[in-house]
């Protein structure tokens, strides 16, 4: 009986030590998912229909000095899904745009890596030679109980009142 209750002494003192008093959560392991940043593309012609089509020749994106073009959402491979997400950059292509209409189309750019400092321009060459520029300025990542960054957007030099959302009136398609 002494050695069943000394037994029991020593593996609750056991369990004490290694559970510890620790809150969950607290300390410096709160683990910071930072969501990837997309950027949706929307542009009509001086009537007000949408020139954005899965085939748009002419029409390039360039990131980080790469340069994108425009694909069909249905050509895009399947991902490898994980329980850890990971940005995967899928390039430019065109998506139907449930919002607006179902015939009309917008473009998507993403995904970016959410969590990384970033300080770059996005030009967008267009099917009828014109050029913007979106600039995309993400920096001082704060971790723990309260994370946020600094993330703005500018088009052409102004600030962007949409977010990651730009929208274009009188382009064409030649």
């Amino acid at each position: 009986m002494k050695k069943n209750r000394l037994l029991f002494v020593l593996v609750a003192i056991c369990t004490f030590i290694l559970t510890g008093c620790q809150k969950e959560n607290s300390g410096p392991y709160i683990i910071i998912d930072w969501a990837p940043v997309e950027i949706y593309i929307y542009a009509d012609d001086a009537d007000g229909n949408s020139i954005i089509r899965p085939d748009m020749p002419g029409m390039e994106l360039t990131f980080k000095g790469e340069t994108y073009t425009v694909r069909d959402k249905d050509q895009l491979m399947d991902s490898i899904y994980t329980r850890a997400y990971m940005a995967t950059l899928f390039g430019l292509y065109a998506e139907r745009d449930s919002e607006r209409d179902s015939t009309a189309y917008r473009l998507y750019f993403g995904e970016i890596d959410g969590a990384a400092d970033m300080d770059e321009d996005i030009v967008l060459k267009w099917p009828d030679g014109s050029k913007d520029v979106i600039h995309y300025h993400c920096s001082d990542h704060k971790y723990g109980k309260d994370a946020k960054c600094n993330r703005s957007w500018k088009l052409n030099g102004q600030k962007n009142a949409t977010g990651s959302r730009f929208y274009f009136t009188g382009k064409s398609l030649e």
